[in-house]
């Protein structure tokens, strides 16, 4: 009688090899057969490392409320709870919103609140290299790397949004082409948890919890503009849409920001909130533009007493204070989330009624945006944004576009906007 070959069983393989019933060889992060076959290879939470405590994140953090070991003081508090209607942007970025805007198929984890290697990684490749995408120089970099992950031990809405800022940045950076789609798939599962835990907060802002707070915003910013743009992008009109949905989103998240803001200057947080003031001359031709959108701007009004004169001016004026930040050198994410917070609310609902002057100021907008197209979360706007621009401004404005055109798209624009 011919004796079989013993062999050890794999019982801590991984849930793929599981599900197809084949022998796993448990090598982490990815086994040899989810490699050949480009497949996500997940490990069971119960045999992964875990970070922190055994229980589940949500479960500590609403056992930590309830125990009431986060309250601090009746008075501690130190914002009332602002609307929830600019974060509904993110609600289209998770979830069902994934699948319908950029036909991936979205699939939750088994256990979704489990830190495991998956995450060890995604944390790796935060501290290397995603952290870099939200700061400007040297001192603000140790604080997104450093303090800011050390404020994500301690609060798991932060720890999630700098995993999904991490996946989604390894979805559109990461080497490996089939393996992008599962990095988006770990992005939208965090964010989604994130933005569940934060809304939680959003009445009880307080001291403890005031720098996880702002860097969250800070993080959502760069996340939401990040995010894979959808199959019908090149509408002009999708565009200014999305566009709107981001700005909202932009000066909503101030709200969390501006409050806590005088408290966090005095903490290791300070360099993120110190803002240099720069007044760089503007050069010649830039300066000459903004007189021109002046000029444009007062000569609309004159002929329309419906035109929007001192709200176009108030966006002109900030247009210019944020290109001289530009040719001073600031060409972060603070620049473009800036000229968003000081814009009138008035404006975003004349950019959403596609009103010329709005799209006009929305192309030189899209200026800004190419002086931080280094940035990953940034390059495809700028040429989405002067392309839908120019599609929906008729000849006669389209003069007004021509120096925004030319910073974006090159000498040669005409050929590039052609239909």
């Amino acid at each position: 009688m011919a004796l079989r070959r013993p062999h050890r069983k794999s019982r801590h393989g991984c849930l793929e090899c599981k599900r197809r019933r084949v022998k796993c060889d448990e090598v982490r992060p990815t086994c040899s057969n989810c490699a050949k076959r480009h497949s996500e290879c997940e490990y069971g939470s119960s045999t992964s490392l875990l970070w922190a405590n055994e229980e589940p994140i949500i479960s500590r953090q609403s056992g930590s409320r309830a125990s009431g070991s986060d309250q601090g003081h009746p008075g501690d508090s130190l914002l009332s709870s602002p609307s929830t209607e600019s974060l509904g942007v993110l609600s289209r970025l998770g979830g069902d919103g994934l699948s319908a805007s950029t036909g991936t198929t979205v699939t939750t984890p088994a256990s979704s609140t489990a830190l495991n290697l998956h995450d060890l990684e995604l944390m790796m490749h935060w501290c290397n290299h995603t952290h870099q995408t939200l700061s400007h120089n040297q001192s603000t970099d140790l604080v997104w790397r450093n303090a800011v992950t050390e404020e994500a031990l301690s609060h798991p809405f932060l720890m999630h949004s700098i995993l999904a800022l991490s996946a989604l940045h390894l979805s559109r950076t990461g080497p490996e082409a089939p393996r992008r789609a599962a990095y988006l798939n770990r992005a939208v599962t965090h964010q989604n948890q994130a933005l569940a835990l934060f809304r939680e907060l959003l009445s009880d802002i307080r001291e403890s919890n005031a720098k996880a707070m702002f860097a969250f915003a800070g993080v959502v910013v760069v996340y939401t503009f990040g995010f894979p743009q959808s199959p019908d992008a090149q509408d002009p009109c999708t565009c200014i849409e999305d566009l709107y949905q981001i700005l909202v989103l932009v000066r909503g998240v101030q709200q969390v920001i501006r409050s806590p803001a005088e408290y966090l200057s005095h903490t290791n947080f300070a360099p993120i909130i110190q803002i240099e003031e720069l007044n760089t001359e503007l050069p010649d031709d830039a300066s000459a533009t903004i007189n021109d959108l002046h000029e444009a701007n007062e000569v609309c009004g004159a002929r329309d007493q419906a035109h929007e004169t001192e709200v176009y001016t108030v966006v002109i004026d900030n247009v210019a204070e944020m290109l001289r930040w530009v040719y001073g050198g600031m060409t972060s994410n603070v620049m473009v989330g800036r000229w968003a917070v000081k814009l009138p609310s008035r404006f975003l609902e004349l950019m959403r009624e596609r009103e010329p002057m709005a799209l006009v100021l929305l192309a030189h907008f899209g200026v800004l945006l190419q002086y931080s197209k280094h940035r990953w979360c940034f390059e495809d706007w700028c040429g989405r944004l002067a392309k839908a621009v120019w599609a929906l401004l008729d000849e006669g404005w389209r003069p007004l576009v021509h120096w925004a055109m030319m910073g974006i798209l090159g000498e040669n624009y005409l050929e590039t906007v052609k239909p």
